[in-house]
């Protein structure tokens, strides 16, 4: 954006609860904005100083102004392609295999044979016939075209059989144990975990105008939502990197990127990746403050709803469901040391607290055996222990959490973990420990709605029960505020020039619809926002009717 050659402000927003996430945590009443930075943080008085007859004037009337949301995981294309372009089966909306049948069928009625039918969103729990689906339910109604229906977490799938043809899985022998299920007769139900979906992934075909259209869709959600900079965890290989530039360079998407450097077709695909960058030279950081690269970044596990986490312990409800542990300890910390070695700040997608041992021991490992200045960090990090969170805390890791997984989950983790829930996603032990934390929303694991991870991290209730998971865990809203605004800075190293409202920042923010302070905990997750400023230009308002 062109600098203002006026000594005076672009815009200034006056009256309202500015929520500056400093040092003091300072509550004050104005902003002003030149160009793309902030200039002026304080009270009403002072900021007219700043005002010629061009400044744009916004009244806040009382409502809250934030940094803008940083979103710290989530994965943007996989988003879009769910608002866009794939079939919702989402469980709040689709109770029922036989609705997920419906429209899947009504779909390929109007498909050409052949072509590729994607759905996703189920939640086996939450239907009425409590299973997933299977490749007989998915042939029923789509027998002539190739199906794949992924589970909410993303980490399993139900394919049919001419999915399973095209891909030429013939049997369990291909996978882990436990990765293609299959039924008493020893005959596959269609269902694929972890490796043997995301295999799978190379197979669906998507063309480059689908993949656009999802981004601008995923773009205006999240700008609706008052997110401004997303950490985005990976998508679908080298090819997609091409993609979202050309997607900045066609201004389809605003909201700032930091790429995390992962392939989500696999194991040996990761690692592959990761050496091929590391022989590239270029180290994560680069790009620019719209567009760039970030930590390269493992999967160690699967996920917290499935279940399909490495434990250290037997799942509570079931002692024979085995998570699943894509690394051995060798394994990881080879190929960490390796990026470590080599400049790059590392991540690792450890959701069981077997999985965050692995990782914690890697990086304690490659510090040891090269100290240097780094922020390496854990993806989600779900399920700890007193003794990791004192390794953590050591070892100045920074976690990546997701307290929104409570609002859809916490009566099935009381469930699934018992105990174990008192030290999941512990963000008060985080801060006691000064640990830092940023939270993301796991998009489209659950929707990016900043509001209800800021509601979840206060209250971990789930929606439908209201079983809380762990209460001992429970923040305050500030707390929470800086783990969702000026952390998510941190955790990508760029915590000098966003984050918070303090002179000099990038001017981006976010209006609320309210003042979020005097708002009762359990109406958090119905503020809405009213405007998000991306370089102090606006990117999105709500038309008020």
């Amino acid at each position: 954006m062109m600098k203002s050659l006026s000594k005076y402000a672009d815009i200034v927003l006056k009256n309202g609860n500015v929520i500056t996430v400093d040092k003091e945590n300072r509550i004050c009443e104005a902003v002003a904005i030149k160009g793309n930075k902030i200039v002026y943080v304080g009270n009403d008085r002072d900021v007219v100083e700043w005002i010629d007859g061009q400044t744009k004037i916004i009244d806040l009337k009382g409502r809250s102004l934030l940094p803008g949301f940083i979103d710290s995981h989530l994965h943007l294309g996989m988003r879009g392609l769910n608002a866009a372009v794939i079939i919702d089966c989402n469980s709040d909306d689709i109770r029922s295999i036989k609705c997920i049948q419906e429209k899947i069928k009504k779909t390929a009625e109007n498909m050409p044979k052949g072509v590729w039918i994607k759905a996703t969103g189920y939640e086996q729990s939450k239907l009425i016939e409590k299973r997933h689906p299977t490749r007989d339910d998915l042939d029923e109604v789509a027998p002539y075209n190739p199906v794949q229906l992924t589970r909410c977490c993303l980490h399993m799938g139900v394919y049919n059989t001419k999915a399973l043809e095209i891909a030429e899985i013939t049997g369990p022998e291909l996978f882990a144990p436990g990765e293609v299920v299959v039924d008493n007769n020893g005959r596959m139900t269609g269902l694929l975990k972890e490796r043997a979906c995301t295999y799978m992934w190379k197979k669906v075909v998507y063309t480059e105008e689908e993949y656009l259209k999802a981004f601008k869709a995923a773009n205006d959600l999240f700008l609706s939502y008052g997110i401004t900079s997303i950490h985005d965890a990976g998508f679908y290989g080298e090819d997609t990197i091409g993609l979202f530039q050309k997607a900045y360079e066609e201004n389809v998407i605003k909201v700032r990127m930091y790429h995390l450097l992962y392939n989500a077709y696999g194991k040996k695909e990761t690692i592959d990746w990761i050496s091929n960058w590391i022989s590239t030279g270029i180290r994560g950081g680069l790009g620019n403050n719209h567009f760039k690269l970030g930590h390269v970044k493992i999967l160690l596990d699967g996920s917290s709803s499935g279940p399909s986490c490495s434990t250290k312990l037997p799942y509570s409800h079931d002692a024979s469901v085995k998570g699943i542990q894509l690394y051995t300890q060798e394994e990881a910390s080879e190929i960490i040391i390796k990026a470590h070695n080599a400049g790059y700040n590392i991540t690792a997608h450890a959701v069981g607290d077997a999985a965050v041992e692995i990782v914690v021991t890697a990086i304690e490992q490659a510090m040891k055996q090269n100290p240097r200045s780094c922020r390496h960090r854990i993806e989600h990090c779900a399920l700890t222990d007193e003794e990791l969170l004192n390794r953590i805390a050591k070892a100045g890791i920074v976690v990546i959490s997701n307290p929104g997984f409570f609002n859809e989950n916490a009566e099935a983790y009381v469930q699934y973990y018992g105990e174990r829930v008192n030290y999941m996603f512990p963000l008060k032990s985080y801060r006691e420990k000064g640990i830092v934390t940023a939270l993301g929303s796991d998009a489209p694991v659950i929707e990016a709605n900043p509001m209800i991870g800021l509601y979840s991290a206060i209250e971990r209730a789930d929606k439908r029960s209201g079983v809380v998971a762990g209460e001992n865990q429970k923040i305050e809203l500030m707390d929470a505020i800086r783990m969702y605004t000026y952390n998510g800075a941190y955790a990508s190293c760029e915590e000098n020039i966003k984050g918070s409202i303090e002179l000099g920042k990038l001017a981006d923010l976010v209006i609320l619809t309210e003042n979020i302070l005097l708002t009762p905990v359990d109406k958090i997750k119905n503020i809405k926002v009213d405007m998000t400023i991306i370089d102090g230009e606006i990117v999105f308002e709500r038309i008020r009717m």
